[in-house]
């Protein structure tokens, strides 16, 4: 049993990006040994959001048995994702349906206070690929519970080529020096533990001399020898990499592009909201953005 994980959380709508997600949350709960969760929302009809006056139930206005039978969709394309994976008789699987007396408003809220209510669990989210312009009109709901969310936040597309290879080669770990890079090491060194996966970790650095500290030692020796104590042991070897750039979150996505052994990147995350992320840029956000495989994100 994983010392960091016991759920792995998946919500899933049976679109392709829930079913990406389905098969490498099913990969993760079998290299930690947890559990694996399906949970679909019952979300609020938006042409009901007019219509619904205080002294009327939900469900008269609300076609329940039209939103149960898509909810049955999805549990049958999630099982059907997993039904080839080498592993899935291995798999410890429940499904859950969140409802409320009649629907879910935001279904990110829903998601998100669910996995707190479930002590070391990891979600894992498919998404879209939306420009900056796609997100603020449509809305992610991977992005909202990642700004929510208090444990780790997987996030992958539909076309991570590592849903079909059900295989993790390497764990890319960016760090900072910081607390929440120090949270992403200790869960990586878990993952690595568990599936006798190497980890590559990678500090970035801006282009030409960077000072070195106030005793001599260079920042990147620093950081990357208190991110190897935060890893821990791993059998299968720690690898060093400084990156030297100028837009980090593009720099990390191309050492991701770089890797041919299905990599999957861990990285911490600050916890900046969303107005000031939006604002001030994020690098994890970039990540996740641009890499070509799965991307979790520690707070």
């Amino acid at each position: 049993m994983s010392e960091q994980i016991s759920w792995v959380i998946v919500p899933i709508d049976g679109s392709k990006e829930a079913n990406a997600a389905t098969r490498h949350a099913a990969l993760l709960a079998s290299l930690h040994h947890a559990t694996l969760q399906l949970v679909n929302v019952l979300p609020l009809h938006p042409a009901e959001l007019s219509d619904l006056p205080a002294n009327r139930e939900g469900e008269v206005d609300f076609d329940r048995e039209q939103q149960d039978a898509k909810a049955d969709v999805a549990f049958d394309e999630a099982r059907r994702a997993l039904k080839d994976l080498s592993f899935a008789s291995e798999l410890t699987v429940e499904e859950v349906r969140l409802r409320d007396t009649s629907f879910v408003r935001q279904p990110e809220r829903a998601i998100v206070e669910h996995a707190r209510q479930h002590k070391k669990s990891q979600l894992v989210m498919g998404a879209r690929h939306l420009g900056e312009i796609g997100k603020w009109v449509k809305g992610s709901v991977s992005n909202a519970v990642i700004h929510r969310a208090k444990g780790p936040v997987t996030v992958l597309h539909a076309d991570a080529e590592i849903t079909e290879t059900a295989y993790i080669g390497r764990i890319l770990l960016p760090t900072d020096g910081s607390a929440e890079s120090d949270l992403a090491a200790r869960l990586a060194g878990d993952l690595a533990r568990s599936g006798n996966i190497p980890v590559e970790i990678i500090y970035c650095q801006p282009p030409g001399e960077v000072p070195p500290l106030d005793n001599g030692e260079p920042e990147a020796e620093r950081v990357l020898t208190n991110t190897r104590e935060a890893l821990g042991d791993v059998p299968t070897g720690i690898q060093d990499t400084v990156l030297h750039a100028e837009h980090y979150g593009e720099a990390i996505a191309e050492q991701a592009q770089k890797c041919d052994d299905s990599p999957v990147i861990v990285m911490g995350r600050r916890g900046l909201g969303h107005w000031r992320e939006s604002l001030m840029g994020s690098v994890s956000q970039k990540v996740i953005e641009l890499a070509p495989c799965p991307v979790t994100v520690v707070v």
